[in-house]
């Protein structure tokens, strides 16, 4: 019996998907990414889940992308594509908001959609393995990797010279241009994205539950006065709150 191709695991607020598919750099196939859209419906509607991480199993790539055999095989079947291309059962993140915050812990291949996905999450943190591209135009794949890369805070030349050439940012370049985060040795990754995700679960629900309601809206990408007023009557962590009056007496007090 095969191993499932996505497990979880919970520990004190925080979900921890593992994409389990190592063989093939966890390409995305329509199982994976029903696993994915499960994970993210869980996360969102479990009242016990403050955070979130996504990575590969273990020494296992975070994703290569979209599953080529399949899409091919497809093809030859006369589909127009796999079964979730056919029922827009993505994984993405941006079709299944999961609304709460989300760190993708990447190891080794983060390319195609597996790089959509990551850039879809709220924090990224890459093992010094990592590596990323946005190979599509030379597999003629359709792609939005200027947006979704843009709105990771990859400078738009950079984004660009991705696209077009094919370009591969290895784990330092992509913190020098702002992909990532946080970069540390592979056998620290999960450790760190432990460690990022418990750190958030102990903060004041209010703020963090602001601030990704304001994060979703894009509201950063507004002129400045536009988006202080909207974000302030959006992400409703502002005034009198349980959470203010509490971290008030917690700090006089400690």
């Amino acid at each position: 019996m095969s191993a499932p191709v996505f497990s979880t695991e919970s520990r004190d607020g925080v979900l921890a998907g593992f994409m389990n598919r190592p063989h093939v750099h966890n390409a995305l196939d329509s199982e994976l990414r029903e696993a994915l859209v499960d994970f993210w419906d869980r996360v969102r509607e479990d009242p016990d889940v403050r955070v979130a991480i996504l990575a590969g199993v273990p020494g296992a790539s975070f994703s290569s992308g979209r599953d080529m055999k399949e899409t091919a095989q497809a093809y030859e079947s006369d589909r127009p594509g796999p079964d979730w291309e056919l029922g827009g059962r993505t994984g993405y993140p941006a079709d299944n908001p999961p609304g709460k915050p989300v760190i993708a812990a990447i190891d080794r291949y983060c390319m195609g959609a597996g790089l959509k996905i990551a850039a879809e999450c709220d924090l990224r943190i890459a093992a010094t393995t990592a590596v990323f591209a946005s190979p599509q135009a030379k597999v003629g794949r359709a792609t939005e990797s200027p947006l979704y890369l843009r709105r990771a805070g990859v400078p738009s030349a950079v984004a660009l010279d991705m696209v077009f050439t094919g370009l591969r940012l290895d784990a330092a370049t992509a913190l020098h241009h702002g992909l990532v985060s946080r970069v540390v040795p592979a056998e620290s990754l999960i450790d760190e994205a432990w460690s990022m995700a418990a750190a958030i679960a102990g903060f004041a629900p209010t703020v963090v539950t602001g601030l990704k309601i304001g994060l979703d809206a894009e509201l950063q990408d507004l002129p400045a006065s536009m988006g202080s007023s909207l974000w302030k009557k959006l992400t409703a962590m502002y005034g009198d709150t349980p959470d203010a009056r509490l971290g008030a007496r917690d700090f006089v007090g400690g």
